[in-house]
């Protein structure tokens, strides 16, 4: 069945509104423009509607596993993102301002201000457009759809909400020095969940191909049940209905990993192939 809907489109290139007419194969799907205003806005200025990160992803690749940055000087750079903490230990995602590691044994717990990255993304959220699907959803599926919403050059920060019929997930045990790169530690050192009839919120990036070696080009999303006991990175989901909230970025910025690891690591490879196995 085919439905049709409009929806309004920021992109960050040009401040002008553009109206897509987009056709969605689904059982149901819709959009609605969310208001500045209303119970959850949050005035944001220039500076802060940008996407920031700390380190590349290159880096973390290579084996860049630690980090001079805590969570304190973290959350002066948004409420919202992903990422993972020093010796890779556990999954980061980052809520409302609030902090959670997913652990290799599977546990949800907030972070003191103290604990610090080796690489995270993030982003002070407010959602420009608020799309629902309906149907029977994977994961892939959802990807398909948003990317025919969404302009492919723009940088998305994404707040998926849903009862999930099935979600599963990683969580990467803390490596030991001298650390391996990320490919080899994960071979033995990643722990795999297969959640079901679990609700909770997806948060995270959809990048264009042109921030690749720095960022992950594509969907990179960690999960965060609502009664904070599973989470993690997410390979795959399924489910009947998903609320997004996309926030459109306006551009990035890249601070550099301060740790002396990040001097001395060779970026010279192209990674790309890698990455995509472990995504």
């Amino acid at each position: 069945m085919m439905k049709f809907f409009t929806s309004r489109i920021f992109p960050f290139q040009n401040s002008a509104l553009i109206f897509l007419l987009v056709p969605v194969i689904f059982s149901g799907c819709k959009s609605t423009q969310k208001q500045p205003g209303g119970s959850s806005a949050k005035h944001i200025s220039v500076q802060e509607d940008f996407m920031y990160q700390y380190s590349i992803i290159d880096a973390l690749m290579a084996g860049v596993f630690d980090g001079d940055l805590n969570m304190s000087q973290l959350k002066k750079k948004g409420n919202f993102g992903i990422g993972t903490f020093n010796k890779v230990d556990g999954e980061l995602l980052m809520d409302q301002g609030r902090v959670y590691k997913i652990s290799y044994d599977g546990s949800v717990k907030e972070v003191p201000d103290s604990d610090s990255t080796s690489a995270a993304f993030v982003k002070f959220f407010k959602a420009d457009t608020i799309i629902h699907l309906k149907g029977n959803l994977t994961y892939e599926a959802v990807q398909e759809q948003l990317a025919k919403i969404l302009n492919p050059n723009g940088i998305y920060a994404l707040r998926i909400a849903g009862n999930f019929t099935t979600m599963t997930t990683r969580a990467a045990r803390p490596a030991k020095p001298p650390y391996t790169s990320l490919p080899d530690h994960l071979k033995v050192n990643q722990a795999v969940f297969n959640l079901t009839n679990t609700k909770g919120i997806c948060d995270g990036f959809l990048l264009p191909p042109y921030l690749a070696r720095t960022n992950v080009p594509g969907f990179h999303l960690h999960y965060l049940a609502d009664d904070r006991k599973a989470g993690g990175h997410i390979f795959s989901f399924t489910t009947s209905s998903v609320t997004v909230e996309v926030d459109i970025a306006k551009g990035f910025t890249i601070e550099n990993n301060t740790n002396n690891e990040f001097r001395n690591v060779n970026l010279k490879p192209d990674r790309g192939a890698e990455l995509r196995k472990i995504e």
